[in-house]
């Protein structure tokens, strides 16, 4: 079995660097020095922040008393710090329903107060929660967060953001992103000569090298890390060294040296009360020490077991996922090398079962699924061996295929805009065309007249030029007129592709799920075909295993329709509200139809800029009933307005204004027979100078390339010409947006 290398999170700051050496005595007396309240309880929070790197226990008992006495002084920010540090220690003791509480606590102080830094902080417990209980996506969505502000502001912890945002991607064996990661941790902790944040880094980056298979990198980092944790005074980071060192000497089957370096660790484990780490290193030291071949056969294996019932226990008490599986693999792993492997198999289930919602991607629990085949086939359970064995399979081909299994899939969608809409828009072009042709051809005959006025003596010249005149003249007006048919259609052509574009990314995030199902589910069915067609070559034929096989196939069909009905109703929905329009009006959900859209921009700004994050706000009115609209019509309106919303708050976000966070909201408000559909933002807003001709067509302030201007203007013609409604607008230059759909609710 190899064994699951030992992750640490960051649960503390970088800002106190001087801290992580001073001792408690001296602090104490700082403390009791205190002029000030409040500076009192930020001498308390450094205290509870060097606890927190020795004594985990003594540190979630102090933060208790500073979140206290910090409210009793209506000092928030005292509180908010003691509050955040609290949830990141009881994450590190597996209680994530008390680390969520706490941070929900220092979220709700935080809505009256612009403290970039400490939402950033607060952002980094919610990652550090989520990845302590193997949620990597969601830990990675709350670091990436965090970090967005920690570089805006130039925030003291943003070394710990990027460890930690490293450990998540690490997890996937996305191993690229997790070294880039960590060495921006690295050059930040060499710029300052912070010993901690140094120790901190060197572990995790010896993980990444280890995974790598560079065993030489990895131990130099695992043994600088020991180094730089005793300089700085932190035993958790010096433990968590000791741990990863017993995984690598395991793998390098040098059994002694990893029985030895567990031992230690879990001592240290148990001194700390880091309940995780203990089992952890356990585990790792019973699987060494059934391996050790310096110990009699008979001893090390009673010795194993014992200490791997004892990890078990403790593993219970920790309560985080990845710990308890890797106990109870190791407990399973030692079974089947005894040769017992009906013991086995209920350790290995156990062990899965806690990782059924995990984001992990681990070459580790491919080969212990292995493990579990290896037993079920030995046992005679030929399907679950082959379930299992495919479950494998699948792992190993996540890992060796990571970077292609997340790209998203792209759909593509015949989504075109409304033919009356595009008439018209090319007969304003054409009637343009007309009068610009009857312009010049009157100016022509004003020349021509005046000429042959002037030159009369000389009229069979002058016929002569002028009708060379007038054919140059036809000539460029038919240029002119083809020009501006060309123009018109690549115009309406690049809104209808933009927009296709906004939806794409959207909808492929919708349908890919269920097309997932879908080919696992038929790949397992053609597997069980081909063993039903086995069974009934045989000449012994077992009539109960076949029907059991029938019922399996039967089952896996019934899920593949189920699962291709679900694909097939998104498709259905897209195309819906993609198809060309009849103008038909109908009843219409807009709370509904307004949600959807909501989603689909968003996802499809996110395919295209990662980085980019906004908090979506929604408002709809309970008591609106349907309305008589016409829903692709509408659709494309707020399709336009959610997509113009997204774009400012993007383009606000460039100018890294400190503390600013992107935000969207969309509401709906039933009153005196009208809808009033809103959809705000606090981005760019739009000078008044040009207020007045946001619906005009082909009017935009994107860059070349980036707009046509014909979203707002066929937006109006929708609200104003399609639907008797109304189009406002509200804002202010560089603070916000607000667009205003006013419908009637009965045609």
């Amino acid at each position: 079995m190899k064994l699951i290398a030992t992750v640490l999170f960051l649960s503390l700051g970088g800002g106190f660097t001087w801290a992580q050496t001073a001792k408690l005595d001296s602090l104490d007396r700082l403390i009791k020095r205190a002029t000030t309240d409040t500076g009192r309880i930020n001498l308390l929070n450094r205290k509870v922040y060097i606890l927190s790197g020795n004594d985990i226990d003594a540190a979630i008992k102090l933060g208790k008393t500073v979140i206290a006495d910090a409210k009793q002084l209506e000092y928030a920010q005292g509180q908010i710090k003691a509050l955040t540090r609290l949830a990141n220690n009881y994450s590190m003791k597996g209680d994530f329903t008390a680390a969520k509480e706490n941070l929900l606590k220092a979220e709700q102080l935080l809505l009256s107060l612009d403290e970039q830094a400490l939402l950033s902080d607060v952002y980094s417990g919610y990652g550090m929660m989520y990845g302590m209980r193997s949620k990597y996506d969601s830990s990675i969505f709350f670091l990436d967060k965090a970090i967005q502000i920690g570089q805006a502001i130039n925030h003291a912890s943003l070394s710990s953001y990027y460890q930690n945002i490293a450990i998540a991607y690490q997890m996937q064996s996305n191993y690229s992103r997790a070294l880039t990661y960590q060495q921006k941790a690295m050059a930040i902790a060499e710029q300052t000569n912070n010993a901690s944040s140094l120790a901190y880094v060197l572990t995790n980056m010896g993980i990444t090298y280890k995974a790598l298979r560079d065993y030489g990198r990895a131990q130099q980092s695992f043994f600088r890390a020991v180094k730089a944790a005793q300089t700085a005074g932190i035993k958790n980071v010096e433990l968590y060294a000791y741990s990863n060192l017993a995984t690598l000497f395991d793998t390098k089957q040098e059994y002694d040296l990893a029985y030895r370096y567990a031992i230690k660790s879990a001592e240290l484990g148990k001194q700390q009360g880091d309940q995780g780490i203990e089992a952890a290193s356990m585990s790792k030291a019973a699987h060494s020490m059934a391996l050790r071949t310096s110990v009699a056969r008979a001893e090390r294996f009673a010795k194993a077991q014992a200490l791997a019932e004892q990890a078990i226990a403790v593993a219970g008490l920790a309560r985080q996922p990845l710990i308890t599986y890797q106990v109870h693999s190791v407990m399973g792993t030692l079974l089947k090398m005894r040769g017992d492997c009906k013991a086995a198999i209920p350790y290995f289930e156990k062990g899965f079962q806690v990782l059924s919602d995990s984001d992990i991607y681990d070459e580790q629990i491919e080969a212990s699924y292995q493990s579990l085949s290896d037993c079920y086939e030995k046992s005679g359970n030929y399907r679950q061996a082959l379930l299992a064995d495919r479950k494998a399979s699948a792992i190993g081909d996540s890992i060796r295929n990571k970077e292609n299994i997340r790209k998203t899939t792209e759909l593509t969608l015949n989504y075109e805009f409304d033919k009356k809409q595009q008439l018209e828009r090319t007969e304003r072009l054409k009637e343009a065309a007309i009068a610009n042709t009857r312009q010049v051809g009157l100016g022509g005959g004003l020349v021509l007249t005046l000429l042959l006025a002037g030159v009369a003596y000389n009229a069979y010249r002058s016929k002569q030029k002028a009708n060379r005149l007038l054919e140059q003249q036809k000539e460029e007006i038919q240029r002119t007129l083809t020009e501006l048919r060309t123009t018109q259609t690549q115009l309406i052509q690049r809104e209808k592709m933009a927009s296709l574009g906004e939806l794409t990314a959207g909808i492929a995030h919708e349908i890919q799920n269920p097309l997932n199902f879908v080919n696992n589910f038929a790949e397992l069915g053609a597997e069980l075909i081909e063993e039903l067609e086995q069974e009934q070559q045989n000449p012994e034929r077992d009539a109960q295993l076949e029907q059991e096989l029938l019922g399996d196939i039967r089952q896996n069909l019934q899920k593949i329709v189920h699962h291709g009905k679900r694909a097939d109703g998104i498709v259905k929905s897209m195309l819906e509200h993609s198809r060309v329009s009849t103008g038909q009006k109908e009843p219409t959900d807009l709370n509904a139809l307004a949600d959807e859209y909501l989603r689909l921009a968003y996802h499809g700004l996110r395919a295209k800029d990662k980085l980019y994050n906004a908090t979506l706000v929604t408002s709809f009115d309970p008591s609106l009933g349907k309305i008589q609209a016409v829903p692709q019509d509408l659709g494309r309106v707020l399709l336009n307005l959610l997509t113009n919303a997204f774009y400012a708050t993007q383009e606000k976000a460039k100018q890294s204004i400190a503390g600013y966070q992107p935000q969207v909201w969309v509401s709906t408000h039933a009153a005196n027979g009208n809808v009033e559909l809103r959809v705000k933002d606090n981005g760019t807003g739009i000078p008044e100078s040009i207020l007045t001709k946001i619906y005009q067509p082909f009017f935009t302030t994107k860059p070349t390339g980036e707009g046509t201007g014909l979203g707002l203007s066929l937006s109006y013609d929708i609200i104003t010409k399609g639907h008797n409604g109304e189009m406002a607008v509200q804002t202010e230059a560089n603070q916000f947006t607000e667009m205003i759909v006013r419908l009637p609710i009965q045609a």
